[in-house]
């Protein structure tokens, strides 16, 4: 249950969402209906995903008539309901039914009349900052400390250089007692968003500072807050694959169309048995470039343990792997990577 690898959907978000002339996403239909059909009943979105948000229901259920809660439950309606793939450009979901981390905060915050950034390094200015959050290294691993100082509705931060690059909201705690995140997430779900509770290795070391918008009033009620109807984009890169439920108010906890999953959920059997090659890695995390050239540009990070499916060997330093829907390229070198088939 728990994703401890960076997703590419951070990747571009340092600067958050640009004007819409310049709106983009590298996904097509095609490639977001395969991605969805791949993952849709997967273990890494099954077992992740539906635990974290059915762990939020039976947890949190009883505060359903609180904003902060509303919140939440209003970000899981669009990873459920919304179709999104990643992207950039201003209020582009809207738009084009594309996002990127910092935009998706900002609308889903937008939904209960609050106006927030779309710009991730603009973050460490939106609301006022949560005392008591950090993070801390033990054995070799990552964690975060004071998470009892956080509430559902809070945005979490994270700073790799001298920007923040990315932005989730707080669900609360999960079963095994992890803080979980909801927002954009690529790998292993079947659109760009989703959830993170695993803190050992990027997401702690990264982690920056938690942010709170919502108001003291809006943990025992609404604030004065009214929620709107979700937003339904005036097109879709990944149409919808199955029907989109009207909206007919704000959850009231409990009554969830998600059910909690089987506790051993299994994958849909393959008929064909066939096999894929994966490339994985083997010490630490490795930089993802855009062409068969250590001089061609970074575009992103495979982390110690994930697995990439391999197109091909284009020569004898790079392999040519598929991530996220992106043909990109990594070393060969044993000493990083190595291949696998299952």
């Amino acid at each position: 249950m728990k994703k401890q690898l960076l997703s590419l959907a951070i990747i571009g978000s340092l600067l958050g969402t640009a004007g819409i002339a310049n709106a983009s996403t590298t996904w097509t239909t095609s490639s977001a209906v395969k991605k969805y059909n791949e993952y849709i009943n997967a273990d890494s979105y099954v077992k992740d995903e539906l635990y974290n948000v059915a762990d939020f229901r039976a947890k949190y259920g009883s505060q359903s008539n609180t904003l902060a809660y509303q919140i939440v439950e209003r970000a899981i309606w669009y990873m459920e309901n919304g179709y999104m793939v990643y992207g950039s450009g201003s209020d582009a979901y809207g738009k084009y039914g594309y996002e990127d981390c910092s935009g998706f905060v900002r609308f889903v915050f937008g939904d209960f009349g609050f106006n927030v950034t779309g710009t991730s390094a603009n973050y460490n200015t939106v609301g006022t900052k949560v005392a008591g959050v950090g993070k801390q290294k033990v054995n070799g691993k990552w964690k975060l400390t004071g998470i009892e100082n956080l509430k559902l509705g809070d945005i979490l931060t994270w700073q790799e250089t001298d920007h923040i690059m990315h932005v989730a909201i707080y669900m609360g705690t999960n079963r095994d007692g992890q803080p979980v995140v909801i927002g954009t997430r690529s790998d292993g779900n079947p659109t760009a968003l989703g959830t993170v509770d695993g803190w050992e290795y990027w997401w702690g070391e990264n982690f920056k500072e938690a942010r709170r918008v919502v108001p003291a009033a809006g943990f025992t009620g609404m604030a004065g807050k009214t929620v709107k109807a979700p937003i339904i984009p005036d097109s879709y890169v990944l149409p919808p694959q199955k029907p989109v439920p009207a909206w007919t108010g704000p959850s009231t906890g409990g009554g969830s169309t998600t059910p909690a999953p089987d506790p051993t959920p299994s994958n849909p059997s393959n008929p064909s048995n066939e096999k894929t090659t994966y490339v994985v890695t083997v010490k630490g995390w490795v930089s993802l470039k855009s062409a068969a050239s250590s001089s061609s540009s970074t575009v992103g990070r495979l982390q110690l343990g994930q697995k990439a499916e391999l197109i091909k060997k284009a020569n004898s330093y790079w392999y040519q792997i598929k991530v996220n829907g992106q043909t990109v390229y990594i070393t060969t070198n044993s000493t990083y990577t190595k291949t696998i088939t299952e």
